[in-house]
């Protein structure tokens, strides 16, 4: 981690074990107490791009950042 720019880590799923994915999250001060995040996902296959997207995790993922905007909010 390099505060307060960027976090990179690996991230492997049960459902594709053995497949592991580099995430890169930036984040970008916009003013105002507002941060931008950019997520990066690095997969070394297409295999394993196809496999995540048709997994249906972009439900979970979405309900995370959810769940982080009413912790910020101070409602989490």
């Amino acid at each position: 981690m390099t505060p307060p720019t960027h976090i990179v880590q690996t991230f492997e799923w049960d459902g594709m074990p053995g497949y592991v994915v580099v995430n890169t999250a930036t984040f970008e001060d916009l003013g105002d107490g507002r941060t931008k995040i950019v997520t990066l996902s690095l997969f070394h296959t297409t295999e394993e791009r196809d496999g995540m997207l048709k997994s249906g995790m972009e439900h979970g993922l979405n309900q995370s950042y959810a769940a982080l905007d009413r912790l910020l909010a101070g409602r989490g």
